[in-house]
């Protein structure tokens, strides 16, 4: 049973974690604002020479569908841990194994909100590229 709560509140403890820096870096990285986002978009693609508000709209595109994917997937095994774990719970004489899943349960779930919470950045530079426009 030490060894389940164990994992339990370490995943837990790191799913958490997880959450409150994604937070803060979406925090920080909207404060900075759409310009500097782009420019910070620009300076991190390979060859590092500038590129046009087109091609660093058409980035943060596919940074976008990138993170989309991520959190289907991150959801799609939460999805899944959970019901492994209601199924070892009612299943399982001994409670362990599905207090164990709980604590990936908890880690999978957080991660999948960090990673819709970081969608927001490439949202923002394309948000703010279509007001530009109009």
């Amino acid at each position: 049973m030490d060894v389940a709560l164990f994992v339990l509140a370490f995943f837990a403890t790191l799913g958490v974690l997880l959450l409150l820096y994604a937070l803060n870096f979406r925090r920080r990285a909207l404060i900075l604002g759409p310009e500097r986002l782009r420019s910070a978009l620009s300076r991190t693609l390979e060859d590092g020479e500038p590129r046009s508000r087109e091609e660093l709209d058409e980035v943060a595109r596919e940074l976008d569908e990138r993170f989309g994917l991520a959190v289907s997937v991150f959801g799609t095994l939460f999805v899944l841990v959970l019901g492994a774990c209601m199924w070892l719970a009612f299943v399982a004489i001994r409670p362990e194994p599905a207090l164990a899943l709980c604590g990936l349960a908890v880690f999978l779930l957080s991660s999948a909100l960090s990673l819709q919470l970081l969608r927001e950045i490439p949202r923002t530079i394309l948000r703010e590229g279509r007001r530009e426009e109009d």
